[in-house]
């Protein structure tokens, strides 16, 4: 009982104090395996806890109430059970607490994973988009992009916030050491999230940045060319050069007052030419650069072509005062000039240090230059003019005249010089300027790279090399800052003579600027600087660190080493009592080290805690490894030294116990001895004999008294010496158990002795009769001890203690028969003397010897019988040894035989060998009985003392038995079992590969006929096919069931965040799974693949024999087709279902563009459910498509369902803008709209006051007049309606409001692009006002939107993309397309315009991208063939800059005219088809005058009043009701349409 209580403590304290748990799931599952070991080990203690138990209880029973020894077994049975109970409640609560950590830690670990992978993933996706572009479309399809990118990843915050629950939750399951590994894992899953959205911040400033300056950079290129268009109108509006002298200097000072004008939007314009340069400067794409460059080129060409046109009409003013001869006039007109441009080059700003500055001035100086050179002409006909009069003049006149004329040409070639002189000083100071900056922005990059690098450093290192290795990397990039530090001083003091030097004059924005990158270097360099120096610190701070932690760790393991090692050597604890008090006071002093060494171990721990931290992850996993190291060889040193302390304190105990009582009676003892030995004299006197007798009697008593005593203690001394360790501890527990046995037999002997005298002297003293009757009375006592009816048998232990017993008693005998002997002689001496007394002696001497013969006979009989008692003893314990063994090693063997193969030869041979094991069970069965009934033979005659041990042994072997034969039963019935079921299932297998080989052959011989056409033998092969289909199920189970011992591929769990997050959509399975075996039975693989062929092939087969029956049922129906029956029907199921053949056309056209091709036509009507078949289709889709161009449009589409109506199309310009107001108007979704009535043609009233206004196209834009010029419609709206004023983001992107009739690129999804109608037409109507009658425009007729000429001018349709509506999960309809007129000709759909659009001059500079393409828009910048035979592609000549509109020509300023301009990328578009870059096809010039192409919230709504079968807009009176227009919806992907496919 001891070992078993010892054994359940050490579990108890190992329940109640255990190990911390893990956060690492591998750990995890290491802890519940090891605990899960131990579970075993303590079930193998069941039977022995239960035998126990048992035992105990019938020690109980037997026992007297009030026995000691019995409450010290209750009570250590108790100990026994509420110890057991304890184990298997704390190990249940144990393992629960593991298995639920367990759980919680896969799926954290598992969600953190696959939740920072998505996060990189995302912040890579952000980091490799493209850099910003220049066009306004195109940074709007870029910001959309980003915004899209957002609103996916914040889908990922509520993940997020799982994840931290679920580590908030880990964190307080494990252990303490463990914590800061998960909060370091949520702290880099937090920064990466914060990474993230830091990144896509930085990317939506740069876009917004972006997009500010396109705006604002297109809305100065606009701006230039409408005030170009302005002032060539304006130039040519002014009159005919005058033939009075008063109109000449009237038109005089009104070209001085143009020139003004014109000379400071020329100032303008340079700073747009250096804006723009500063463009191509960031792109590097051809197609970006020729979009900037072209439109410049053009501008340049505009502005050299305006200033031609007004040096021109300089000249020939002058000429015409000079005609007039107003010579002095014209030369007091030049002096006054050069005399101003003079003041004007004197006064000039001083030059500035800022490259901006200095270029603003630059461009002023060359406009200056440019007039300067403009009047060169004017001096040299001044010249002649004057060399002229010169001739013809007086003396004196023509000496003032040539002083005058010297004076002029000194001036004149001073201002020459003066110009020139300024250019090069603005060039040099430019020169030098951008080489400072460029130098000083080179050096600020390098300052941010390195912050950036700095900002991004790794965490320290947690282990003295790396951090080591950090701060020699950090103290080499300190090294190259303080290199660079005489860079620095060198431009700091650059900078400072530059400012110096153009000191003089007050500071400009040059200087300020100046000084602001000098005062942004210097912080620049002391913010680096400081930062150096912190993380300098931070890292000297971790290698001190680091180095403490290395040296305390490296003294710990040390001193745990050698506290080990004094454990290791410690002696066992001893059972001598001295010897053990002294190791116990050793033992204090080596706890006493260890407890000072505890805070030692703490603060390591707490130290590696901070260094786990903050250090880097290969550093975290060895600092963790080795603190885990020290914490288990700590923790296991204090439980050995709590388990030595212990055993210390037990073996105290024992040693104490038995000290005492070996003392006690070895006290006794000697005292008895010396009182016998002071005893020595007998008393002649019979009485004092007779008292002396009695005293003695008395001491036997007290001696006999402690015969339990000196038994229990040899007892005791003989288990301490068998259990002691030590060879000394044997061998002085030998001396002390010897000792007192000697003490004990020399007092017995001397009792014995003094008895003996003592009888003898009563004897002698002629006290014959009592000696005699004391020797009788003691004969009588010992006479039933000898008994043969006593009971000798039992185990061992019992038998050598009754064989003790039995030679002590022997040894008393021999004493007693010279006292026999004595009273013989006596009793012969009294009967010669012839007493009277002879007879009773006689009778009394008789009775003495028949006693004395009896005992000795006994005594003899009773050895014997304890010799065969303990020879039959050994025979049973040897008997159940043997067997105990045998039953140890058959358990392990049937507990370890692990899972059956499958083979049938591998299973015949282990049932051949098992069956051979189960022949030995049967035959150690004998064994057993012959045990059982050895044991039994001795129950028969056993000493009560041993009769419990004996059955115990009885019932442990046929117990024991009879579990490894019922283990041996079921293991050999599950051989059997398994080897019948591999037998059966191989014959199965052989009989399904039979059948399904002929089953194969005779689906691929049926393939192989041809089928009939006739529907009753159709339906007799598919009766057929449906039999075998049905075998073929029935066989099913029989596959199953052979392959069911196999075990399946395991599907892949999901990898991603994404995968596991998104929407599991339900997959429809085949019939027949595919069933993929991993290794095995390469019959069985063979079964698999054939069976699955087999379905396959049998599928196929009903598949082809279904689709010929339908394919003959169709044509049986089909002879009968009439298109109209068809309609009808389509037309009453439309009714039926409550749909509209809007809504319908609508849905099938997925991506917006008002077509569809055949094939999305045919699978949308069977995808309606609408009973038809594909053959009809096939038939009704040809009807539809009435140009067989293979798309139907909606108006194809509506005019076949309904023939009796003709789609309308607006052809005047009146319906235009009836069309246009109509969806401007229905943008607004207020409760009370903005009110526009239409009064006639092109006139309208707005808003509450109704005021009229006229409306009109101009530049294919509506515009409405206001005051005394023209706004365009939707800025209109912007101003007037109340709604609109109100809409933020107006400001900024106003070209979504622009009233355009062209097509406009607006972007939503990253890579998804859809158009949305405009508004827009393609009549270019901008030289309408300009050109006088009869003048030649050469522009193709209007062609509206439409249906293409060919399908394949939709491959090299412009981009367009849908209205922004990323964040709008609502499909948001747009403006109606415009339909084209049924009767326009074809020479008007075919012609291709080309003229530039000042609109938007960008437009046609724009790259068109690959992946999409618009469907709806205009084909502009495109060729489409002539019916005349022309190429597709364009072979129109660039033809030069001077035949832009508006050229003038004519000596008297005649009217002007224009011949058709060809925009040349436009042509190379065409040919080239479309380019790379998902963009804007037609580019931001095709946006708004104001440049963005950004959408207003309010477009983003959906427009009901244009989604309706029947326009609900106000129409002007008689007018015809115009059938709906499609609507477009947003958030579509198209891809490329081909007539031959549909689209994806």
């Amino acid at each position: 009982m001891d070992p078993l209580l010892e054994t359940l403590e050490a579990a108890v304290q190992r329940l109640r104090q255990p190990p911390p748990v893990a956060a690492e799931v591998e750990k995890i599952r290491e802890q519940l395996a090891e605990h899960r070991a131990q579970g075993l080990e303590l079930d193998k203690l069941l039977p022995s806890f239960s035998a126990l138990c048992c035992r105990g209880e019938e020690l109980i029973s037997r026992a007297a109430h009030d026995d000691p020894a019995a409450q010290a077994v209750r009570s250590r049975l108790l100990r026994l059970r509420s110890l057991w109970d304890e184990i298997r409640q704390r190990a249940e609560e144990r393992e629960s607490k593991l298995n639920d950590v367990l759980d919680l830690a896969g799926k954290f670990w598992a969600d953190v994973a696959a939740l920072l992978s998505t996060l990189r993933d995302s912040q890579d996706i952000v980091r490799e988009l493209e850099d910003p572009g220049v066009d306004p479309s195109l940074i709007k399809q870029q910001i959309e992009a980003a915004e899209a990118i957002k609103a996916e990843t914040d889908g990922l915050r509520e993940e997020l916030e799982f994840v931290r629950t679920l580590g908030a939750d880990l964190i307080f399951a494990c252990g303490e050491t463990e914590k800061p590994e998960v909060k370091k894992t949520i702290d880099e899953m937090n920064a990466a999230w914060e990474s993230l959205n830091r990144t896509w911040r930085e990317r939506m400033e740069r876009l917004e940045e972006a997009m500010t300056a396109s705006v604002q950079y297109q809305d100065a290129l606009q701006s230039m060319f409408d005030y170009l268009d302005n002032a060539v109108i304006k130039l040519c509006d002014m009159s005919t050069v005058g033939t009075d002298l008063g109109t000449v200097k009237q038109q005089i000072e009104e070209l001085k007052q143009y020139k003004v004008d014109v000379y400071q939007q020329q100032i303008d314009m340079e700073k747009l030419c250096h804006q723009g340069e500063l463009l191509l400067k960031k792109v590097s794409d051809q197609t970006d650069r020729d979009m900037i460059q072209e439109p410049l080129t053009e501008l340049r060409h505009l502005w050299e072509n305006l200033g031609d046109k007004i040096t021109q009409r300089q000249h020939k003013l002058e000429a015409a005062l000079l005609a007039l001869g107003q010579f002095q006039h014209a030369l007091s007109e030049l002096q006054a000039w050069l005399s101003h441009t003079h003041t004007t080059l004197d006064t000039q700003r001083p030059v500035s240090s800022d490259p901006k500055a200095i270029e603003i001035e630059l461009a002023k100086h060359h406009v200056l230059r440019n007039d300067v050179l403009s009047h060169h002409a004017t001096v040299e006909t001044v010249n002649s003019a004057a060399a002229e009069l010169l001739e013809s003049s007086p003396g004196d006149e023509a000496s003032h005249l040539r002083d005058q004329l010297d004076q002029l040409n000194r001036s004149w070639e001073s201002l020459l010089l003066k110009t020139q002189e300024r250019q090069k000083l603005l060039e040099a100071a430019l020169q030098q300027a951008e080489g400072f900056h460029g130098e000083l922005e080179e050096f600020l990059q390098w300052l941010r790279r390195t912050e950036s690098q700095l900002s991004a450093a790794k965490p320290t290192g947690g282990l003295p090399e790396t951090a080591r290795e950090q701060l020699q990397q950090h103290l080499e990039l300190q090294a190259q800052l303080n290199q660079r530090a005489e860079q620095y001083h060198h431009l700091l003091d650059q900078g400072e003579s530059m400012l110096l030097a153009r000191g003089g004059e007050e500071a400009g924005p040059g200087t300020t600027q100046t000084q602001q990158n000098l005062a942004m270097l210097q912080n620049k360099w002391a913010s680096l600087n400081t930062k150096m120096d912190d993380r300098r610190g931070k890292l000297e701070e971790a290698v001190s660190l680091a180095t403490g932690f290395q040296t305390s760790l490296q003294d710990t393991m040390n001193w745990l080493t050698q506290a080990e090692q004094t454990l290791n050597m410690a002696q066992p604890p001893s059972l001598i009592l001295d010897t053990v008090l002294f190791q116990i006071d050793e033992h204090k002093v080596f706890v006493n080290e260890v407890n000072t060494h505890r805070e030692q171990v703490l603060a390591l721990e707490k130290a590696g805690s901070q260094l786990r931290f903050a250090s880097l992850k290969q550093d975290v996993v060895l600092i963790k490894n080795l603190l885990l190291s020290v914490q288990a060889r700590w923790d296991k040193l204090v439980q050995r030294s709590l388990d030595r302390g212990r055993h210390l304190d037990e073996a105290r105990k024992r040693a104490k116990q038995f000290h005492e009582a070996w003392r006690k009676l070895t006290d006794w003892l000697e005292e008895a001895e010396k009182r016998l030995d002071s005893e020595v004299e007998i008393s002649n006197e019979p009485d004092k004999i007779k008292v002396q007798l009695t005293k003695h009697k008395e001491f036997q008593k007290a001696l006999g008294s402690k015969q339990p005593v000196y038994d229990t203690t040899v007892r005791s001394g003989k288990a301490m010496r068998d259990k002691a360790q030590l060879p000394a501890d044997q061998q002085k527990l030998d001396h002390l158990v010897g000792e007192v046995r000697d003490k004990w037999d020399t007092v017995c002997g001397k009792s014995v002795e003094r008895q003996h005298k003592l009888e003898e002297a009563l004897l002698f003293s002629g006290q014959f009769a009592e000696a005699l009757q004391a020797l009788v009375d003691w004969l009588y006592r010992v006479e039933p001890q000898l008994a043969e009816d006593q009971p000798v048998h039992g185990d061992m232990d019992l038998v050598s203690n009754l064989m003790d017993a039995h030679k002590v008693f022997q040894k008393e005998l021999g004493k007693r028969t010279g006292s026999v002997q004595a009273l013989k002689r006596s009793a012969r001496d009294l009967m010669e003397t012839g007493r009277d007394d002879t007879a009773w002696v006689k009778v009394q001497l008789q009775e003495l010897s028949n006693r004395w013969d009896t005992v000795c006979a006994l005594s003899v009989t009773k050895q014997t019988r304890l010799q065969q008692a303990l020879k039959q003893a050994e025979e049973f314990r040897t008997a159940v040894q043997m067997l105990l063994e045998w039953l140890s090693e058959a358990e392990q063997t049937l507990r370890f035989r692990g899972v059956l193969p499958e083979e049938a030869e591998t299973l015949q041979a282990l049932l051949h060998t098992h069956r051979d094991f189960m022949g030995t069970v049967e035959e150690k069965r004998a064994d057993v009985n012959k045990a059982a009934g050895m044991g039994e033979a001795i129950l028969t005659v056993c000493h009560p003392d041993s009769i419990t041990t004996i059955k115990h042994w009885i019932t442990i072997i046929r117990a024991r038995f009879e579990e490894v034969l019922t283990w041996a039963k079921q293991h050999e019935q599950r051989l059997e079992t398994a080897l019948t079921e591999v037998l059966n299932n191989a014959n199965l297998l052989e009989e399904l590969l039979s059948w399904l080989q002929w089953a194969e052959t005779t689906l691929v011989q049926r393939d192989t006929e041809p089928l009939p056409q006739d529907i009753p033998q159709l339906k007799t092969l598919i009766t057929e096919h449906q039999t075998f289909m049905e075998e073929m199920t029935r066989k099913q189970p029989d596959v199953d069931k052979v392959t069911k011992s196999y075990k399946r591929k395991p599907v892949e769990p999901p990898s991603s965040l994404a995968e596991r997050r998104g929407a599991r959509k339900h997959q429809q399975q085949q019939q027949q799974p595919s069933m993929q075996l991993s290794g095995g039975n390469p019959r069985l693989n063979q079964l698999c693949a054939r069976w699955q062929q087999v379905w396959l092939l049998a599928l196929d087969r009903q598949r082809k024999l279904n689709d010929a029956l339908d394919r003959q049922e169709e044509l049986k129906e089909f002879a009968n087709f009439d298109f109209d029956v068809w309609r009808k029907k389509y037309m009453r199921w439309m009714n039926h279902k409550k749909s509209r053949v809007m809504d319908f056309f609508r849905r099938i056209d997925k991506d917006q563009d008002g077509k569809i091709t055949r094939q999305e036509f045919i699978d949308g009507i069977l995808a309606s459910k609408f009973p038809t078949s594909k053959l009809e289709m096939s038939a009704v889709a040809d009807i539809f498509d009435r140009d067989g161009d293979g798309y139907i449009d909606y108006y194809e589409f509506v005019a076949a369902l309904h023939p009796n109506k003709d789609a309308y199309r607006p052809t005047t310009d009146a319906d235009k803008i009836e069309d246009e107001v109509t969806r401007q108007v229905a943008q607004c979704k207020c409760a009370k709209r903005f009110q526009v009535e239409q009064i006639g043609e092109n006139k309208y009233r707005f808003g509450d006051s109704q005021q009229l206004r006229l409306v009109r196209i101009l530049r294919s834009t509506v515009m409405v007049r206001v005051g005394g010029g023209w706004m365009a419609l939707d800025e209109f709206l912007v101003k007037n309606d109340p709604c609109r004023v109100k809409h933020p983001g107006l400001k900024i992107l106003r070209s979504d409001s622009s009233s355009s009739i062209s097509s406009r690129i607006v972007t939503v999804t990253p890579g998804y692009f859809c158009c949305r109608a405009r508004g827009r037409t393609n009549l270019e109507l901008r030289e309408k006002f300009i050109l006088p009658e009869g003048a030649s425009q050469g522009l193709a007729a209007f062609r509206s939107r439409g249906r293409r000429s060919k399908p394949g001018s939709r491959n090299a349709s412009p981009t367009r993309s849908s209205s922004s509506a990323s964040h709008s999960g609502a499909s948001l309809p747009s403006a109606p397309s415009t339909p084209a007129t049924p009767t326009a000709s074809a020479s008007s759909r075919s012609s291709l315009t080309h003229s530039r659009d000042y609109a938007k001059p960008w437009l046609a500079h724009s790259k068109t991208p690959t992946p999409t393409k618009c469907h709806c828009c205009p084909d502009l910048g495109h060729n489409h063939s002539a019916p005349e035979g022309a190429a597709s592609g364009s072979k129109l000549k660039r033809p030069p800059f001077h035949s832009s509109r508006g050229s003038l020509t004519g000596e008297n300023g005649g009217t002007p005219h224009s011949s058709k301009r060809s925009d040349p990328k436009r042509g190379a578009a065409t040919a080239s088809g479309p380019t790379s870059r998902a963009g804007s096809r037609a580019g931001s010039r095709a946006s708004s005058r104001r440049g963005s192409d950004a959408s207003d919230a309010s477009e983003l709504q959906d427009a009901r009043s244009v989604c309706s079968d029947t326009s609900d807009t106000p129409r002007r009176p008689g007018s015809a009701t115009k059938p709906s227009k499609i609507p477009t919806i947003s958030k579509k992907a198209p891809s490329p349409k081909t007539p031959g496919s549909a689209k994806k």
